[in-house]
């Protein structure tokens, strides 16, 4: 039984608000997704700043970067989900874009760990809302053969917008070191660091009544029709998301759960690279943060764009388990790459051998949520989304980040072994992933038997 739709899922002359559709569409979630990653991601290149000003430690910084976002933005990914299949997408995409964007300004108002622990928490409510939405709306307008592609442009703006925190985060801290404080009316004398939060919380705020100008259909007029189709019994639109969990646990939970375990690898090293190679290699933070920041914009760009391509025409030339197909031979071949890489001691070699995974591993959520897409009903494409980000993002900022500095810290004992700390995630979590995505491989194999 095919659960999933062939095509766009939207009936001609479905009643519609808003212009901006296809492609045209995605540039403009692509935009805010660069936004979005820049708020989450500008604080990695902050931590000396940080831990000097706040008297901070790299296990508290780490707690920063990933659980005081990452809990957040699960918790509330799961409830945007659930809003996002019953009501507008285009406001629920406002408000969240909106609150993220007076979040991460306010974290630049923050004086103390618990006010930008507090931000930072605002940060993942508002994020949660954006993707779930985005992939709605994508899988709505485009056919499964291109969805991969289709989201993996989307997706484009956590590379980007990653990158571009690390450059731009990277220059302005080093450019305003040894400026002193900053005097804002109103505010008052601020730190550098302080100036940076509130300028791309400003600029978000900004950006968020664009929205407005997406085209969306009806969602009660889409809910009837899907409802009448399953008392039909011509469609299984109707089916709860329970039941559609219960049926394929493997895929539902344990593709998330697989991509979950890479995210722990992946977040260590964007959380702690620019770190390493400050301490490593007695690079300044603005010369890491542009050679670090143009590799990882350009290596995860090509994989993510080609990997989503790859996989799309491996997909429709009957490799049925072609999402995790891709990502296992990935992982086998980049992760003892960047562990040759964290050893080398020299910058370059570095970061040639680091890009490797930025191609292979970094750029999943593509076609990782297409292969969930691709069986999932109109009607519970936003949840399965939240879910699924829900599960990556917990596990990923849940233990990618806090596990580094944790072996650092405590069991190594010394800040400068930052690298090996690393190698330590990669080796423990790597076979995780493998066997993982192995077991939901061979699941997509059998649904694809069973004509599933």
């Amino acid at each position: 039984m095919h659960i999933a739709d062939g095509g766009p899922a939207v009936e001609p002359g479905t009643a519609a608000r808003g212009f901006l559709r296809g492609w045209p569409m995605i540039w403009l979630f692509l935009l805010l997704y660069i936004f979005s990653f820049i708020d989450r991601q500008i604080i990695t290149m902050m931590v000396e700043p940080l831990k000097r000003d706040l008297d901070l430690t790299d296990f508290q910084i780490s707690l920063m970067m990933g659980p005081a976002f990452g809990l957040f933005f699960a918790l509330c990914g799961l409830q945007m989900g659930w809003l996002v299949d019953r009501f507008s997408r285009r406001w629920i995409t406002l408000a969240g874009v909106t609150l993220w964007g007076f979040a991460t300004l306010g974290s630049g108002l923050a004086r103390s760990f618990p006010g930008l622990m507090l931000g930072r928490m605002g940060v993942g409510m508002g994020e949660a809302a954006l993707t779930p939405a985005a992939h709605s709306l994508i899988a709505e307008q485009f056919p499964k053969e291109r969805l991969s592609t289709a989201i993996a442009v989307y997706s484009l703006g956590a590379v980007i917008g990653g990158g571009l925190a690390v450059v731009l985060g990277g220059a302005i801290v080093h450019l305003a070191a040894g400026a002193g404080e900053v005097h804002l009316p109103v505010v008052g004398n601020i730190r550098p660091w302080q100036l940076v939060f509130i300028a791309v919380g400003g600029i978000t705020i900004l950006l968020a009544p664009l929205v407005l100008m997406v085209r969306e259909y009806d969602r009660k007029a889409a809910r009837e029709a899907a409802r009448l189709a399953a008392a039909s019994g011509s469609s299984p639109h109707g089916i709860p998301l329970g039941q559609l969990f219960k049926r394929h646990p493997m895929l539902f939970v344990g593709l998330p759960l697989g991509f979950g375990l890479l995210n722990v690898i992946t977040n260590a090293y964007a959380a702690w690279t620019p770190t390493f190679m400050v301490r490593e290699f007695g690079w300044d933070v603005g010369k890491v943060g542009l050679a670090w920041g143009i590799q990882h914009i350009l290596a995860a760009a090509v994989g993510q764009v080609g990997g989503a391509m790859l996989v799309d025409w491996l997909y429709r030339r009957g490799i049925a388990d072609a999402h995790t197909r891709y990502q296992i031979w990935g992982v086998v071949i980049a992760v003892p790459i960047n562990i040759v890489a964290l050893w080398s001691g020299d910058p370059w070699i570095f970061l040639i051998l680091n890009a490797i995974y930025y191609v292979l591993c970094y750029p999943f959520l593509g076609y990782a949520v297409s292969a969930l897409q691709i069986h999932t009903p109109q009607h519970l494409r936003g949840q399965v989304s939240a879910i699924f980000l829900a599960i990556v993002t917990v596990v990923g900022s849940g233990i990618g980040a806090p596990f580094t500095a944790f072996v650092s810290d405590y069991m190594l004992r010394d800040p400068g072994q930052l690298g090996m700390a690393l190698i330590v995630v990669s080796v423990v979590f790597a076979p995780l992933v493998l066997i993982m995505l192995g077991l939901v491989s061979k699941k997509l194999r059998a649904m694809h038997a069973a004509g599933d």
